[in-house]
């Protein structure tokens, strides 16, 4: 005698909507089965039903049908209470139907049959049902045949699950089925600490080389191998999934938290072996994130995310595990949030732009600023440059924050010419902007709109060996011919080679003001800074010192010919109106200037 179906109402719609089958499309394999179930009976209608919490829903029909209709006036609502098929031969004399709407209603159903869809856990989550206008009986045969039909239906959507479930190139468990199991654990060992370990084999650079030079065919055969390594490592002690691509996951099975971790430092060789399934020798480098975790009703998204951050630090720090930090994942956090706002910003004017006086050292008069941008996130509040400059220039966002930028300056450089003080103003630019094939028209394009010359703006950019490709020194050569300056700035660090300065049409040159902020005191950085700026005027270029704080380094830097000067000795950045004014201040200082009306 089969067994009842389990009563548990909460785990039994649980079992239902794990199937990940309510409020999905039909599909032809159904909809021929009630054909065929319909065909079979010689009935008038014959239906799939599911029955969620409070609904009945037809995943098929044919013929005459119920509607998705509340479950307590269905049929099948009695079907999933026991084992066997229910067959209602006449509703009229059924007390449990005869005032049913379905019965006494036009469709007048009077024969019902329906075999429960059971899950393997004992579940019963819908039913396989016939239904007639007329009284009817069913033999035991026959029910049979329709319990049958019924384990069709419920072995076809089982492995519509396990398909969605498993990875098609690897063939392991994906990312669903890690979702479920965290859930399942969660549920049976709460409490409990577990490892999850992310882990990118081969990394994502890696990866698009093998699938450019080799094939994309050549690549899943790989991630095949890589996988079965993995199970063959961890066989015993934890469940390997395949999340995307090449990122796999390992899940620990025990609480030995501790002996896990150092089980995953262990396997530093077996990682670094050599692939060898296609008889290329290949070493790939891979990048993993270890969370510890407790199995808790959020342990299903917070670990995979956690895991991710932290294989994130990993590739940061170029080394095979990253532990998760919640510091670091914070800082994530903000990151993405602040890439996330940035358009917001520039739309609604949360960026600003304040100017950073430059000092002739000749005279003391202040006729150039640099443009400096800055941040008052509207819930943040001040976000230094030195956090998102280099976030934004990693993105397409630098893009329109530049085209922002450059509009902004030129707009206020107008402004000045048009009330008689003859400013210009250097702008800072990325490798990024010189490779917009629209850079130097839309440069020409706002100094036009805002009647600049455009000999009153200089473009500021990090020197480097990027400059050297050809369509970037195209740009620079145009941005040029339109008769703007080019500064290089940061000079004396980084790249440095003053040979590439020949290709580049630089006018300037900025010493980074780390050689400066301590010239007078440090002996060596007095050598390097005297050096540079002899040689880059004897190559005629302008020199401007950037970082000057003390009155010492300024009389250090005039005496070895440097041509101008900005820092905190002068002033901080200022708003527009505060520099005009400190501008106009250092013009009355010194009244042999000339005036700066134009």
């Amino acid at each position: 005698m089969p067994l009842l179906p389990k009563n548990s109402e909460p785990e039994r719609l649980e079992a239902l909507h794990r199937l990940g089958i309510l409020n999905t499309n039909t599909s032809e394999y159904f909809d021929a089965i009630t054909r065929l179930v319909m065909d079979l009976y010689g009935v008038s209608g014959a239906y799939i039903s599911l029955l969620d919490s409070d609904r009945q829903w037809l995943k098929s029909s044919v013929g005459l049908c119920p509607p998705n209709t509340q479950r307590d006036q269905t049929f099948c609502n009695y079907t999933i209470q026991q084992a066997s098929v229910l067959v209602i031969e006449d509703a009229l004399l059924d007390e449990r139907f005869a005032s049913n709407p379905m019965v006494s209603g036009p469709q007048g159903v009077r024969f019902y049959a329906g075999a429960p869809l059971i899950t393997a856990e004992g579940y019963a989550v819908g039913a396989v049902c016939i239904i007639d206008q007329q009284p009817r009986t069913l033999n035991v045969g026959e029910q049979d045949k329709l319990t049958r039909l019924a384990s069709l239906v419920m072995s076809h959507i089982t492995l519509g699950r396990v398909v969605g479930h498993v990875d098609a190139v690897s063939g392991l468990p994906n990312k669903y089925q890690m979702f479920e199991d965290l859930s399942a654990y969660a549920q049976a060992s709460a409490g409990e600490y577990r490892v999850l370990a992310g882990i990118d084999m081969p990394d994502a650079a890696k990866a698009f080389e093998i699938i450019r030079v080799l094939g994309a065919g050549v690549y899943d055969a790989l991630v095949r191998e890589v996988g079965a390594r993995l199970l063959r490592l961890f066989e015993g002690r934890a469940q390997v999934y395949h999340l995307t691509d090449a990122r796999f996951a390992i899940l620990s099975r025990d609480g030995d938290t501790d002996g896990f971790i150092r089980y995953l430092h262990a396997l530093e060789p077996e990682l670094q072996a050599p692939l060898t399934s296609l008889n290329i020798p290949m070493a790939l480098t891979s990048f993993g994130g270890i969370v510890v975790f407790d199995l808790c009703a959020d342990a299903a998204q917070d670990a995979p995310r956690k895991a991710a951050a932290a294989i994130n630090q990993s590739a940061l720090n170029q080394q095979r595990w990253s532990c998760y930090s919640n510091a670091e994942d914070e800082k994530q956090k903000r990151a993405f949030r602040l890439l996330n706002d940035v358009r917001h910003a520039i739309a609604h004017d949360h960026f600003e732009l304040v100017y950073q006086p430059k000092h002739e050292l000749n005279n003391g008069a202040c006729l150039a600023a640099e443009a400096l941008l800055r941040w008052n996130h509207a819930e943040l509040g001040p976000v230094s440059p030195a956090e998102f400059i280099p976030l934004i220039e990693k993105t397409a966002l630098i893009g329109p924050l530049s085209h922002w930028v450059i509009r902004t300056a030129i707009r206020q450089i107008g402004a000045w010419h048009a009330a008689g003080h003859a400013i210009k103003v250097a702008i800072n630019l990325s490798a990024y902007n010189f490779e917009e094939p629209d850079i130097v028209a839309r440069l020409a394009a706002t100094c036009r709109e805002f009647e600049v010359d455009p000999r009153y703006v200089e473009i500021e950019c990090t020197e480097g060996i990027w400059m050297e490709a050809p369509g970037i020194l195209d740009a620079l050569h145009a941005i040029r011919d339109l008769g703007m300056s080019l500064a290089l700035d940061d000079f004396g660090t980084g790249y440095s080679n003053f040979a590439y300065l020949q290709k580049v049409p630089a006018s300037v040159v900025k010493v980074d003001q780390s050689l400066i902020r301590n010239v007078h005191a440090n002996p060596r950085d007095q050598r390097i800074v005297r050096s540079l700026i002899a040689l880059a005027r004897e190559l005629d270029y302008q020199v401007v010192a950037e970082g000057v704080e003390t009155e010492q380094s300024l009389g250090l830097i005039r005496s070895w010919g440097c041509d101008l000067a900005q820092g905190y000795h002068f002033a901080r950045p200022l708003s527009a109106p505060a520099f005009i004014a400190h501008a106009v201040a250092h013009r009355d200082r010194h009244p042999g200037i000339a005036e700066l009306a134009l």
